[in-house]
């Protein structure tokens, strides 16, 4: 049992976790006061659980997109495992940049659980004062969310890139060279900064993890290897 490779589980266990949370939210493409009214109307121990379960699928799955990074250096070549090195700090800036925003929320969320009195030094001055504690948060943790696409897509790109160049693929590792496009459509997604295009490729990338974890947990795909294809060579 402790012998047993976590990296497909938590590939395939972690998008759905976080796709969940996603689709559960309660904002959709809503900026600004027509945002925050929306966290005023919610309860917040909900919100506090979706927000419980996105962190814990985020978590594991860029966990996994990890392990999967150091389990290819074991057969890579210098080149090869320069190229993992920088997308595995690709995953950490993503995930850093994903925790920055997760905080804005937890945040924002808190600040409309305090009282309302002039007379204590604990609570808010008056509704306006409020507002602009939530809004401020809220805005905090936007811009941790915009970078976060970026930084994911390209370590989808360098994973994918990585190990077309370290083995000749057929047959199901063509599905690791599928991270490339899928991740470039990803970080494409502050540029074009279109609700709609999100809320398209965000699936498709999560469903892309599933996948891969998936086949692999199913033996039909495993974590390329230089060593295990003579054919290339560094």
């Amino acid at each position: 049992m402790s012998d047993r490779n976590l990296t497909p589980y938590m590939l395939a266990g972690g998008p759905i976790l976080l796709m969940v949370a996603f689709f559960s939210w309660p904002q959709t493409s809503e900026v600004g006061k027509d945002a925050t009214d929306i966290l005023f109307a919610e309860d917040r121990m909900p919100l506090m659980m979706m927000l419980a379960i996105a962190t814990i699928g985020i978590v594991v799955m860029f966990g996994g997109l990890y392990l999967l990074v150091q389990q290819m250096k074991k057969g890579a070549g210098e080149m090869h495992k320069q190229m993992l090195t920088i997308a595995g700090m690709c995953i950490i800036a993503a995930l850093a940049l994903f925790m920055a925003g997760f905080g804005g929320n937890v945040n924002a969320i808190n600040a409309i659980d305090f009282e309302i009195d002039p007379a204590d030094d604990q609570a808010w001055e008056d509704e306006d004062d409020q507002a602009i504690s939530v809004r401020g948060s809220w805005d905090a943790s936007n811009s941790g969310w915009a970078m976060m696409p970026v930084m994911w897509g390209m370590a989808m790109i360098l994973v994918g890139m990585t190990a077309f160049m370290m083995q000749k693929p057929s047959g199901m590792d063509y599905m690791w060279s599928l991270l490339m496009p899928v991740g470039l459509g990803f970080s494409l997604a502050p540029i074009l900064n279109n609700p709609a295009y999100f809320d398209m490729i965000f699936p498709v990338t999560m469903l892309t993890h599933i996948v891969i974890g998936g086949l692999m947990i199913a033996g039909k795909l495993t974590a390329p290897s230089s060593s295990s294809n003579p054919e290339v060579t560094e």
